[in-house]
């Protein structure tokens, strides 16, 4: 499964929706966060989850298409960036700020990966 390192419990959920989506076919990020159901997960653990299943073949796509899908891998991508680099997570204006989008779209993306992480 690439080199995207996963704790057993989030490697179970990559490996059955692997199995229940083909190569090429898109996985919606509802499935994903139906998949997590109550497993906790962070930011960057869903990343990971997400460049695992993209690695594997498969397309994630958000309920905004290919432009939603996109916003939510910046957003958390430069998350994770942000806390390696200060420590701490980041708010919504400071990844605004790094990444060029608008706050709102910043806020959805990272509501949609908090309601992935329940």
């Amino acid at each position: 499964m690439g080199t995207y390192s996963l704790r057993p419990a989030l490697r179970a959920i990559v490996d059955g929706l692997l199995a229940r989506f083909t190569r090429g076919e898109a996985i919606a990020l509802d499935d994903v966060g139906d998949a997590l159901g109550t497993t906790a997960a962070s930011y960057d653990e869903i990343d990971a989850m997400l460049r695992a299943l993209e690695a594997e073949g498969r397309r994630v796509a958000g309920p905004e298409g290919a432009k939603g899908e996109r916003t939510l891998q910046t957003v958390l991508a430069d998350a994770r960036v942000f806390r390696a680099e200060h420590g701490r997570a980041p708010s919504a204006a400071q990844i605004a700020e790094r990444t060029g989008l608008d706050v709102e779209r910043v806020r959805h993306a990272l509501a949609l990966a908090r309601v992935m992480a329940k």
